[in-house]
């Protein structure tokens, strides 16, 4: 008669258990002293952002929203860094609007309708988006991924104001942690959000229109309708050293802008195209979607203008903000 088999249990020996102790412990010090280290460099200015993402500016971005009262925000922008870049939300905010400048960099339509969403379920208040864009911003969506944050944790840093030190453990990233902490970049932000360019002017790289952006600029239009938000959508005029390089009949230029106020909600939209209003130089450029700090007042004043006649000639146009303007 077979008898089955009975596995035994190895009890761990005592060299087992005092091994796994020590690994605990050690394990327990080790984080106590990075956690110590990540507040020590907080008190001298030297820890980097919450890392979000793979992006130091987008999580820098972050950071600065996670200390700025958006309470009372009626405007918003967002977008890529052409929208953070050539939007002076300070200048908005001297006329009595209450506007912060919460673009990032380095996104793609589908990225900036993502982040707009995810903002506006927060900031309920906001009556306002506002966006400026570049061609550059219609290219590669497909290729990005839409949802490029945890909106969870994000929103719980930005809106809660928890610290979120968990992030430090959970993404950490040694290299950009210790160029950050030995060699803190300087602040480009002011207290609006604007983060101006100085730098000899550059045509850069061609870039193409993805069909893909211009359905994300479509339900983000949409989206903001149905929010009974306004959209006003600003196009940059184009550089002329990237027409004579890669659009020498400005063909494609005119096609995107074309297809991009063919793509917005014209009741709930105002889209600013300047490329006959702005006849800009390259000089006035520091790359095809970057205007020069010194020029960024021409521009500003530009979109104030439009905003004020959209007001005036359509009543019930942009009414829960007309009043500020």
């Amino acid at each position: 008669m077979n008898v089955p088999h009975r596995s035994t249990v190895h009890a761990p020996s005592a060299g087992e258990r005092n091994y796994n102790l020590a690994l605990i412990v050690w394990l327990c010090v080790f984080l106590l002293l990075f956690a110590t280290g990540l507040k020590t460099l907080e008190r001298m200015r030297r820890l980097p952002p919450p890392p979000f993402t793979a992006t130091d500016c987008i999580d820098e971005k972050f950071r600065f929203l996670h200390g700025t009262d958006l309470s009372e925000i009626t405007l918003l922008a967002v977008g890529s860094s052409v929208t953070g870049r050539s939007l002076d939300a300070g200048a908005l905010q001297r006329r009595g609007v209450k506007a912060i400048n919460a673009a990032p960099c380095y996104l793609q339509m589908n990225q900036i309708a993502f982040l707009t969403d995810f903002y506006l379920q927060h900031m309920t208040q906001v009556k306002t988006v506002l966006s400026v864009f570049a061609m550059r911003d219609f290219s590669e969506c497909a290729s990005n991924p839409t949802e490029f944050f945890d909106v969870n944790e994000a929103g719980k840093y930005i809106f809660e104001r928890h610290s979120l030190f968990h992030l430090y453990f959970k993404n950490f990233r040694p290299v950009p942690f210790l160029r950050f902490a030995l060699n803190p970049p300087r602040t480009e932000e002011d207290q609006y959000g604007w983060a101006p360019l100085e730098q000899a002017p550059d045509a850069r790289e061609d870039v193409s229109l993805d069909k893909t952006c211009l359905a994300h600029l479509r339900r983000m239009s949409k989206n903001l309708a149905q929010r009974n938000v306004d959209f006003v959508a600003v196009l940059l005029p184009p550089m002329p050293a990237w027409l004579n390089q890669y659009d020498s009949d400005s063909a494609r230029d005119q096609a995107y802008r074309a297809a991009v106020a063919a793509h917005v909600d014209p009741e709930h939209t105002l889209l600013i195209d300047t490329a006959q209003a702005l006849k800009l130089r390259d000089e006035h450029f520091t790359d095809p979607a970057h205007l020069q700090r010194d020029f960024v007042p021409l521009l500003m004043q530009h979109i104030q203008e439009k905003m004020d006649q959209a007001s005036r000639q359509r009543p019930v146009y942009l009414t829960k903000s007309k009043n500020a303007f």
